[in-house]
């Protein structure tokens, strides 16, 4: 009986063990990015002005982030000034809002911006990449208008699965909530479009994860890399699945909610 009970306790303690580190990587949401640059004479701060009071229809996207580069790969950095990332609930929802706008018929009532966006700034139709995003549950969520966000351009190593990438980066956060940091962090992997790394500038599709933070203010970004600078390891314990690049730091603008 004694060796009955410990073996229960033996498997209880392994399902909590994979239920706390190894949960089913969830369904992504749909995120696409397209780099861009400011019209001479304009500023970032006008342009994030003009798309925060630019009217949308009622079937807009849900979350639109125009992110600006503090620190980043020079490949972007040396070409464009933002980047513009949109997200959607599905594929279908990014689909069927792409056909209403090629199917929008010319004599239809329509609201349009002013200025047009080509008066401000122009985006590389070369650029336009698709992700799917999964945010990792129990991150604090950025609701503000601005904030900064870290990411990193990693390569997974041989035999290991985006799976294993995102059960990484969950032990990851529980590294950094030991330390008193909730920042919200995401996984994301590349649908269409490719990905071109930082390192030497080749082209590589496949096995590719970017993995983000997004701070809920810029103060708790600085408390969150102050935790490293003091020491504190993230990723102790953890086996390396992936080789990452160096991280750049953004910040983002929020320019659209359709929630609110």
């Amino acid at each position: 009986m004694k060796i009955l009970n410990v073996l229960g306790l033996f498997v209880a303690a392994l399902m909590l063990s994979f239920s706390a580190y190894g949960q089913q990587m969830p369904v992504g949401t749909v995120m696409s990015t397209v780099s861009c640059n400011l019209n001479e004479g304009v500023s970032m701060g006008e342009v994030v002005e003009w798309a925060r009071a630019n009217p949308r229809s009622g079937g807009s996207t849900n979350l639109v982030f125009f992110r600006q580069p503090i620190i980043a790969n020079p490949n972007f950095a040396n070409n464009y000034d933002f980047r513009i990332a949109t997200y959607f609930t599905s594929y279908a929802e990014m689909i069927s809002q792409g056909e209403a706008r090629a199917n929008r018929s010319s004599n239809a009532p329509r609201v349009r911006p002013t200025p047009l966006p080509r008066d401000m700034f122009s985006c590389n139709g070369d650029t336009l990449a698709v992700s799917l995003v999964r945010n990792l549950p129990d991150g604090d969520v950025f609701t503000g208008d601005s904030s900064l966000l870290s990411s990193r351009l990693c390569f997974l190593n041989e035999g290991n699965t985006q799976a294993d990438a995102y059960n990484f980066v969950e032990g990851i956060a529980a590294g950094f909530r030991r330390g008193g940091d909730n920042t919200l962090m995401q996984v994301a992997t590349r649908a269409f479009g490719p990905i071109q790394s930082a390192a030497t500038g080749q082209v590589r599709a496949g096995g590719a994860v970017t993995v983000s933070s997004v701070s809920a203010t810029a103060d708790l970004m600085a408390a969150r890399l102050d935790l490293t600078r003091e020491g504190l390891n993230v990723g102790a314990g953890l086996d390396a699945v992936m080789a990452c690049g160096f991280p750049e730091l953004w910040r983002t603008h929020a320019v659209y909610r359709g929630n609110n």
